[in-house]
């Protein structure tokens, strides 16, 4: 058994279905093929500079503005602006703190400098929350502090950048020491065979369910999609979701009743065909900005593409497969999957 380590370290190893009508079907399956075609290294895709015009109007125009506030430093300044930053804009600056030379303008250095300080400080206070939920020791406790965080938004993406770089450390001691990945039932905390691993996957796990209550039921269920590994579970995630409920009702004796017409769709598929698209273009957006490999960012893109393939099934069996449900769902994802330019932003990001 794998020793438990109490700290939290940063670590390196890398950093969830006539004949116009059958043609137009024929059109719209190519886009499930498994041939990555969004890949982001495209020959023709433009070239740009490492700030476009907008990104920099954007830099020149804060740093003006903090050089003319009294009392106020550039920090706080980008601290206040940083939320309504663009995700390709908040990498390039990162990757700019790091690397002067990619734009020597001052401007660009000064903000991207204090971009990192930060960004640092939000991942230090992140080390520090999960340390303290390391350290709950018992199962009802450690749901307490999960559910005192969310509300006070610490759950946020340095949060899970850290829980994330600590899963892969430990994934990593785990198989080095030839251990495996057991299951350790419903309280892994209070379990003496628990390890690290083990524990820093169940604090994902809860983390994300906190979380996902704040968030739209598209990007929900998009997320509980992606962390399930097994497919029928999966299956049985998106019959549930995407499909109509029973309409039934529970007798006081036991009994159900059936009551006339479907029950509800808990998500809209054009919600969830909304979410799986702004995932697509969020990871490409972290690609072109240097926060991901692009062999990282085609997996990514990839268990995408499998949820919305299965997603597809489900909704065929239940639907029909000449129906406008279908139809719909399958034209939605048509741009996704299957873009009409190499400057979409589905594959170069936004």
């Amino acid at each position: 058994q794998q020793q438990q380590r109490t700290s939290v370290s940063f670590s390196n190893h890398g950093n969830a279905l006539t004949n116009t009508l059958q043609s137009h079907r024929q059109e719209r399956t190519r886009l499930w093929s498994s041939e990555d075609t969004t890949s982001s290294t495209t020959e023709e895709a433009s070239s740009a500079s490492f700030l476009t015009d907008s990104e920099w109007d954007t830099i020149k125009a804060l740093h003006d503005k903090a050089q003319q506030e009294d009392g106020t430093s550039l920090t706080d300044s980008v601290l206040q602006a940083l939320p309504t930053f663009e995700p390709a804009l908040v990498m390039k600056l990162r990757q700019l703190g790091e690397d002067s030379t990619l734009d020597d303008r001052p401007e660009s250095i000064a903000i991207a400098g204090a971009v990192n300080v930060i960004m640092d400080e939000r991942l230090n206070e992140a080390r520090d929350i999960l340390q303290d939920l390391l350290g709950a020791g018992e199962i009802r406790k450690l749901d307490s502090l999960i559910g005192k965080y969310a509300r006070g938004g610490k759950l946020d993406v340095a949060f899970f950048q850290v829980l994330n770089m600590n899963l892969q450390d430990a994934s990593k001691s785990m198989e080095e020491a030839g251990g495996g990945d057991s299951d350790d039932g419903d309280n892994p905390l209070q379990n003496a065979g628990a390890n690290r691993f083990q524990i820093l996957k169940h604090i994902y796990t809860r983390c994300q369910e906190e979380v996902e209550k704040t968030i739209p039921a598209g990007v929900a269920l998009l997320n509980k999609l992606l962390r399930t590994e097994q497919a029928p579970i999966r299956s049985n995630q998106l019959q549930h979701y995407l499909c109509p409920q029973p309409n039934t009702i529970t007798t006081p004796d036991g009994k159900e009743l059936e009551l006339d017409g479907p029950g509800p769709i808990l998500v809209a598929h054009t919600d969830f065909v909304d979410a799986i698209g702004n995932a697509v273009k969020q990871i490409r957006t972290i690609e072109k900005g240097g926060g991901a490999s692009g062999e990282v960012t085609a997996g990514l893109v990839e268990s995408c593409r499998i949820v919305a393939k299965e997603a597809r099934i489900v909704i065929g069996e239940n639907f029909g497969v000449e129906s406008e449900e279908l139809i719909a769902f399958e034209d939605g994802l048509m741009p996704v999957f299957r873009p009409s330019s190499p400057d979409s932003p589905y594959i170069q990001g936004e």
